[in-house]
C-alpha cells in the first residue's frame, strides 16, 4: 500500500512539474491552437440553436396572425348569414312557429355557432334554435342596444354564453318587419348569432417541430377567456400582474420569450382579434424546441474535448523531448553562473533557435567572466588611488554616520577610524561663526530632502588640536528598489585655500577702506578748493562788470585765465575720482547733435585764430538731426579732444568731422573725428596715452601743462556711453583722434522746443540764502541783487529755518556744509514746517542745494536723489547765469507740481 502511495506521489510530482514554467506555457500554446476550433464549433452550434429558435418564433407568429385572419373571415360569414336571415319574412315578422324551425335547421348546418335567435325591440326573444332561448331577454345586452342605435352589424366582446356556458362572440344585426310603421322609420327587431371558440382550440392543436402550442385568450381588461392546456379554474379571472398578460395588453401585436400561465418558458406571439377587444397569444415550449439541438451540441463539445486533450498531451511530450530538456540544461548552467561559477557553459543542441540560445548564453557567460576580471582590476586600481590621493572618499548610512573613510583623510593628520560611526557634527569644532551655523542648517535641509550637495566647508580638529577646513561633496545613494541607503562622496583639505581667501578678503576690505578714505579726501579737497574759487571767480566777474582801465582789464584777464585753468585741473581730478568710484550717471534726453558740435567750435575759434590755426568742421547726416543721449558728456569729450588739438598744433588746421550712420530702426552710430597737423605721437607713446596721469612724454607737461587725465576721462566716458575711442598718429605728422557712440533717434517734434531753450529773463524773486562763508555769501547776495532779486542772507541752517518760519520766500538756497545746522537738516525742517502749516508757507518752496563737493553722496548730475528734500543742486564755483537759470527752473517745476495736485 505504501509503495502504491509513493508511486502516486511521484506521478503527481511529475504532473506538477509538467505544469510549471515553460511546460505550462507549451500546454497553453497547444490550448491556444485548439481554442479557435473550439470557438468555431461553438459558433456553428450557437448559429444552429438560434436558427431553430428563429424558425419556431416565425411559426408561432404566422399561426397567431392566421388566427386573427380566421376570426375576421368567420365574422364576415356570420354577417352574411344574418343578412340572409333578415330577408326571410317569417324571421322579419317574428313568426315563432316557423322561424324557430328555420333557425334550428340553419344551426345544424353551420359549424362554429352556438346559438341563433331573434329579439323584438323590447329585448324579448321571438325565435331561437334552442327552445330554452325563448325565455331569455336581450334588453340588458350592450351589443343589442348598440345594434339598434347604429343600425349596423355589431360584434360584442367575448362573453360567457348563458346557454352554452362557454366563451362566445355575440353578433347582432337589426331588421325591419314587412309591416312598416306609419312613420316609415326605426327597426322591428334584431337577429343574433353566437360564435364558439372551438376553432381556436383547433388552431392550437397544430404542432411546430412536433411540439404542441399553448393558447391564452383575454379580453380588453385582461380577463382570461380561454387557455390551452385548459384551465377551467382560471377562466373569468383577471391576472394583470402576469408578464404575459402585461405584454399582451401593452401592444396590439408582438412577440417574446415569456413564461405562460403555468410558468413554462415559451416563445409567444400575440395579436388583437379583429372586431373585438380580445387578444390572442400562442406559444411554444422553448426547451422542447432546443432539446435536440442541445443534445447535439453536448455531443460535439465532448468529442472536441477529447481531441483537445489528446493534442495537448502530444504537444507536451514533444515539447519535453525537443525543447525542455535543452532548456533545463541552460537553466542549470544559469543557476551555477548565478552562484558564482563563471566557468560554466551550456551544451549546444543540434541546431535551430535553441542552439542560438545556448550560444548566446555562453557568450553572456564569457562577457560576465571578462567583466568580473575588469571589476576586480578596477577595484584594485581605485583602492590604490584612494590610498595615495590627497582627497579622500567616504560613505554614510541612512543616519548620516560614516561607514567608510579612505586613507586620504590622513592629509589632515587624522585616522579613518576616528570618523567611522560618527556624524559630521560630532567631528566639527564647537566654536562656529554665524555664517558656518547657517551653512550647517542648509546642509541639514539638503540631507533631509536627500539632494546632492557640493563643497560644504566645515572645520574639524586635526592632529595637535589644530583646526582644518574640510570641503565635502556627496550625492544620495539608493538601492535597486529605490530605497535610500545613505550618501557617498569625496572630501578635500581646504585649509590653505580658506586662509588664502580670508587674506584676500581682508586685503580687499583694506583697499575698499582706502578707496573710501580717498573719496572722503577728494570731497574735502573739493569743498576746500571750490569754496574759495567761488569767491575768486565771482569777484572777477563782478570786477569785469565795473569801469576798468586797459591795464586793469589785462590783469583781470590774466586772473580769469589762471582761475579757469585751475578749475579745469580741479574738475579733471574730481571727474576722474567719480569715474573710479562708478558715480557717473548718463542722461538720455533729446537734443540737436549739430548744436553740440557748433558750441565746441565757437568755444575754440578765437583760441585757434590767435595761434594762426584754421578750425573747421564737416558733417554728414547730422544737420537738423535730433538724437537721444547725454549731450553734456558728449560735449565734454569733444571739448577735451579739440582742446588738445588746439594746444598741440602750432600751425596748419584742425578738422572736426561728424558722420551719422543708421544702426537700426531706433539707433544711430555716430563717428566723431578730430584731425590736427600738430606734433604727432609715436607708436611707443600711444600704448599709454589713455592711461591715467599719462602724456606722450615728460616734456609735454612742462611745455603745454595739464594733468594727463583728460584722455583717460574721455575713454571712460565714451565706453560708458557704449562706444569706442582711438587715434591714428605719427611724430611730426599730426594726429587723428576718433570715437564712436550709439545714439537713439530723437523725436522731430521736440526740435522746436529744443531750439527755444535758453535762459529766460530773470523775474524778481524773494530769496532766502544760507551760507557760512562770508565771502561766498557776500558774492552770492551781490549776484542775486544785480539780477533784481530781494535777498535775506543768514549764516547757518538754524537761522534759515527760523527765517522761513516767519516770512514767505519764493526760493530757499542752502549750503550743504554749515555749522550749527547743515543744509540737509534745515531743508527737512522747512519741509516739515510747511506740512504742519495750514497756509502751506513752506511746504512747496523750491529748495536749491549749494555744494563744493563735485560728487555728493547719492547725488545724480542734475538732482539729488539721496537728498529728497531738494529740487536741484549747484556745484561751486557758481556764476550768475547758472544761478539764475537754476532759480527759474526750480520755480517752474514747483508750479507744475502745484497745478498737478490741484487737478
Amino acid at each position: 500500500m505504501a509503495l502504491k502511495l509513493g508511486r502516486m506521489i511521484v506521478r503527481l510530482g511529475k504532473l506538477l512539474g509538467i505544469l510549471r514554467g515553460l511546460r505550462l506555457r507549451l500546454v497553453l500554446l497547444a490550448t491556444c491552437g485548439i481554442a479557435p476550433l473550439t470557438l468555431l464549433v461553438g459558433e456553428i452550434l450557437d448559429a444552429q440553436r438560434q436558427e431553430e429558435l428563429s424558425e419556431a418564433r416565425q411559426s408561432v407568429i404566422r399561426l397567431t396572425r392566421e388566427a386573427g385572419h380566421r376570426q375576421a373571415d368567420l365574422l364576415s360569414n356570420v354577417e352574411n348569414l344574418l343578412g340572409i336571415l333578415t330577408s326571410i319574412p317569417s324571421v322579419r315578422n317574428h313568426d315563432a312557429s316557423i322561424c324557430s324551425d328555420i333557425l334550428a335547421d340553419i344551426f345544424s348546418h353551420e359549424k362554429g355557432l352556438t346559438n341563433i335567435w331573434t329579439a323584438r325591440l323590447d329585448g324579448s326573444v321571438s325565435c331561437s334554435d334552442d327552445p330554452a332561448g325563448l325565455q331569455l331577454s336581450m334588453s340588458q345586452r350592450q351589443y343589442f342596444q348598440d345594434a339598434l342605435d347604429t343600425g349596423e352589424f355589431v360584434v360584442s366582446n367575448y362573453i360567457v354564453g348563458r346557454l352554452s356556458g362557454r366563451p362566445v362572440l355575440a353578433t347582432a344585426l337589426p331588421f325591419r318587419s314587412d309591416d312598416r310603421r306609419p312613420d316609415g322609420g326605426g327597426f322591428d327587431g334584431v337577429v343574433f348569432a353566437s360564435i364558439d371558440i372551438d376553432w381556436l382550440y383547433h388552431l392550437a392543436g397544430y404542432e411546430v417541430d412536433g411540439t404542441e402550442l399553448a393558447l391564452v385568450l383575454i379580453d380588453a381588461n385582461g380577463t382570461i377567456l380561454a387557455t390551452k392546456p385548459q384551465r377551467p379554474d382560471l377562466v373569468g379571472k383577471s391576472m394583470p400582474d402576469h408578464s404575459l398578460i402585461q405584454a399582451m395588453l401593452a401592444s396590439p401585436e408582438g412577440q417574446g420569450e415569456l413564461p405562460d400561465i403555468e410558468g413554462v418558458q415559451r416563445i409567444f406571439a400575440h395579436v388583437s382579434l379583429t372586431g373585438t377587444g380580445a387578444k390572442l397569444a400562442l406559444g411554444i415550449d422553448r426547451a422542447a424546441i432546443l432539446e435536440e439541438v442541445d443534445q447535439q451540441r453536448l455531443l460535439s463539445f465532448a468529442t472536441l474535448l477529447l481531441v483537445a486533450f489528446g493534442s495537448i498531451v502530444i504537444a507536451a511530450l514533444a515539447g519535453e523531448f525537443l525543447i525542455l530538456r535543452w532548456l533545463d540544461a541552460v537553466r542549470e548552467a544559469a543557476a551555477r553562473l548565478g552562484r558564482g561559477d563563471l566557468s560554466v557553459r551550456a551544451p549546444l543542441p543540434p541546431g535551430g533557435e535553441l542552439r542560438e540560445l545556448a550560444g548566446a548564453f555562453n557568450d553572456m557567460a564569457d562577457c560576465l567572466e571578462q567583466r568580473e576580471r575588469s571589476r576586480i582590476e578596477s577595484e584594485a586600481r581605485f583602492r590604490d588611488m584612494a590610498e595615495v590621493s590627497s582627497d579622500w572618499f567616504w560613505e554614510t548610512g541612512t543616519d548620516h554616520r560614516f561607514t567608510y573613510m579612505s586613507q586620504g583623510i590622513r592629509m589632515i593628520g587624522a585616522d579613518s577610524s576616528r570618523f567611522i560611526g560618527k556624524m559630521r557634527q560630532d567631528l566639527a569644532t564647537s566654536l562656529q561663526t554665524e555664517e558656518e551655523q547657517a551653512a550647517w542648517v542648509e546642509l541639514a535641509a539638503t540631507l533631509e530632502a536627500r539632494r546632492p550637495f557640493r563643497n560644504f566647508i566645515y572645520r574639524v580638529v586635526g592632529a595637535g588640536g589644530t583646526d582644518h577646513f574640510v570641503a565635502s561633496s556627496g550625492k544620495p545613494v539608493f538601492d535597486n528598489d529605490g530605497v535610500f541607503v545613505g550618501y557617498r562622496g569625496v572630501g578635500r583639505d581646504m585649509t590653505d585655500a580658506v586662509e588664502t581667501s580670508r587674506a584676500i578678503t581682508k586685503a580687499r576690505e583694506q583697499a575698499e577702506a582706502a578707496n573710501r578714505a580717498k573719496s572722503r579726501f577728494l570731497a574735502v579737497m573739493s569743498h576746500e578748493l571750490r569754496t574759495p574759487m567761488t569767491g575768486v571767480l565771482g569777484t572777477i566777474d563782478l570786477l569785469g562788470s565795473t569801469r576798468l582801465s586797459v591795464e586793469q582789464s589785462q590783469w583781470l584777464d590774466i586772473m580769469r585765465i589762471s582761475a579757469k585753468t585751475l578749475m579745469k585741473v580741479l574738475n579733471d581730478i574730481l571727474d576722474f575720482s567719480k569715474i573710479e568710484a562708478d558715480q557717473i550717471k548718463f542722461e538720455s534726453i533729446d537734443f540737436p547733435l549739430q548744436q553740440v558740435v557748433d558750441e565746441v567750435v565757437r568755444l575754440f575759434e578765437r583760441s585757434a585764430l590767435n595761434k594762426g590755426v584754421v578750425l573747421e568742421q564737416m558733417s554728414d547726416g547730422v544737420e537738423n538731426r535730433i538724437v537721444r543721449g547725454d549731450p553734456t558728456r558728449l560735449r565734454q569729450v569733444l571739448l577735451n579732444l579739440v582742446g588738445n588739438a588746439v594746444k598741440f598744433t602750432e600751425h596748419g588746421r584742425i578738422t572736426i568731422r561728424v558722420v551719422a550712420q543708421s544702426a537700426g530702426k531706433e539707433t544711430l552710430s555716430v563717428r566723431f573725428q578730430v584731425q590736427d597737423t600738430g606734433i604727432g605721437i609715436g607708436e611707443a607713446e600711444r600704448a599709454n596715452l589713455f592711461q591715467s596721469f599719462s602724456q606722450a612724454d615728460s616734456t609735454t607737461t612742462r611745455r603745454f601743462g595739464g594733468t594727463g587725465l583728460g584722455l583717460a576721462i574721455c575713454k571712460r566716458l565714451v565706453e560708458g556711453m557704449g562706444g569706442k575711442i582711438g587715434l591714428d598718429s605719427r611724430p611730426g605728422g599730426g594726429s587723428t583722434f576718433w570715437f564712436t557712440v550709439p545714439l537713439g533717434i530723437g523725436s522731430v517734434a521736440d526740435r522746436s522746443d529744443l531750439a527755444r531753450k535758453g535762459v529766460p529773463a530773470p523775474i524778481p524773486r524773494r530769496i532766502l540764502l544760507a551760507d557760512d562763508n562770508d565771502l561766498n555769501r557776500l558774492l552770492l547776495v551781490s549776484i542775486l541783487k544785480r539780477a533784481g532779486h530781494s535777498v535775506v542772507a543768514v549764516e547757518n541752517g538754524l537761522a534759515a529755518v527760523e527765517a522761513a518760519g516767519t516770512a514767505r520766500f519764493d526760493v530757499v538756497i542752502l549750503d550743504l556744509q554749515m555749522p550749527v545746522m547743515g543744509g540737509q537738516e534745515a531743508a527737512a525742517r522747512i519741509r516739515a514746517m510747511g506740512k504742519d502749516d495750514d497756509a502751506g508757507t513752506s511746504c512747496g518752496i523750491p529748495l536749491i542745494a549749494l555744494t563744493a563737493d563735485a560728487r555728493p553722496d547719492g547725488a545724480g548730475e542734475d538732482t539729488i536723489d539721496g537728498i529728497a528734500e531738494f529740487d536741484c543742486w549747484l556745484t561751486k564755483p557758481i556764476d550768475s547765469l547758472q544761478l539764475n537759470k537754476a532759480i527759474e527752473e526750480c520755480i517752474r517745476k514747483a508750479e507744475k507740481a502745484v497745478h498737478a495736485a490741484i487737478r
